[in-house]
């Protein structure tokens, strides 16, 4: 049995993932902040969730030797098939 891409797995499982993840994101930053007022920021909480739902998944896939982006496929012109 091959693996499948991300974009290719159950809704269920990648759900599951997106809540792990916020999740994550979420205590990561309350523990960090109770020692780091600094971190209590309207620019930094937002940069702290991106980090942690693109840049952890982006950083697994990196270290397994998958492509951080998926790949799409050959890319063709709108109207193209019809000629």
């Amino acid at each position: 049995m091959s693996e499948r891409p991300p974009e290719q797995t159950s809704d269920g499982s990648t759900k599951l993932v997106d809540f792990i993840l916020y999740a994550l994101a979420a205590v990561t930053y309350i523990v960090a902040s109770i020692y780091n007022k600094w971190l209590l920021d309207w620019v930094i909480g937002p940069l702290w969730l991106v980090a942690w739902v693109w840049g952890v998944p982006a950083l697994w896939r990196l270290l397994h030797g998958q492509p951080v982006r998926p790949n799409r496929g050959p890319r063709h012109e709108v109207g193209e098939e019809d000629l």
